[in-house]
């Protein structure tokens, strides 16, 4: 197991792709600190881990864009295990709006969340990284909108392209300390939001697959392989880096 004696924070893991990357980590061996606005998505995750791996979960109810509540999220997570050596940043939300009639209130919701939020749990824990001097793993989401326009997301892709370059300058800055930062940036996944946007007509499904090398949307297991890889030692001289799990979208000029 090559996580085996870490302890995994993972936030946004009430479900969707941290949900995911917190039972992969568990089954590699970690302890993890369980974190959502949702206690009860929480508490669903915590019990599949106790049930099908040897590791152990707790889960905290938080909210990243709080500085407050992400300060109480890492005391916990200290008090119950001691130490932190994974640090994956899943929380996030996303909007589609018209830039033009985008509010000012739901941008600065996107920011919030997605951007603050991110800064805010690398920065804390970060500090405890260093603090301790063992070193450490942080993985940050970005997206495909961080490299590429898709109308009407304006600010969920300028809260992804701020975290694309916040994990490169956080890369550089505590590359000296043995943390490595890179960040995902995950293609159309099939999460309950992405799923959402379909019933809704916001997005087509077969013409989101037609640019899809691969030919298929992505499932959130897909994260698990390049998250687990990431948050190993196997990554160790990996910092900085983009990983783009997107089934070759981004790399498709034939559309």
């Amino acid at each position: 197991m090559r996580l085996k004696g870490k302890i995994a924070l993972v936030t946004g893991s009430g479900r969707g792709i941290g949900g995911a990357m917190a039972r992969g980590f568990a089954a590699e061996g970690a302890d993890v600190v369980l974190v959502s606005r949702t206690l009860e998505q929480l508490q669903v995750q915590e019990r599949w881990i106790r049930e099908h791996t040897s590791s152990s979960a707790i889960s905290v109810a938080a909210d990243v864009g709080s500085e407050d509540d992400v300060r109480r999220m890492v005391e916990l997570a200290l008090q119950t295990y001691g130490k932190i050596d994974i640090l994956a940043n899943c929380a996030g939300i996303t909007m589609v709006s018209p830039s033009e009639s985008l509010s000012l209130d739901n941008w600065h919701k996107c920011l919030r969340i997605n951007l603050d939020g991110t800064f805010l749990c690398c920065r804390q824990v970060g500090a405890h990284m260093i603090e301790a001097g063992r070193g450490g793993k942080i993985i940050n989401i970005t997206s495909i909108v961080a490299h590429a326009a898709i109308p009407e997301r304006a600010a969920y892709a300028a809260s992804k392209g701020g975290v694309m370059q916040l994990t490169q300058n956080l890369a550089v800055e505590w590359a000296e300390h043995g943390i490595q930062v890179n960040a995902i940036s995950p293609g159309f996944i099939r999460t309950e939001i992405v799923q959402d946007l379909i019933a809704r007509g916001v997005h087509k499904p077969e013409r989101m697959v037609a640019r899809i090398p691969a030919g298929r949307l992505g499932e959130v297991d897909d994260l698990v392989g390049p998250a687990v890889f990431l948050a190993s030692s196997d990554s160790d001289y990996v910092t900085g880096t983009i990983l783009k799990v997107d089934g070759g979208w981004l790399a498709n000029g034939y559309v």
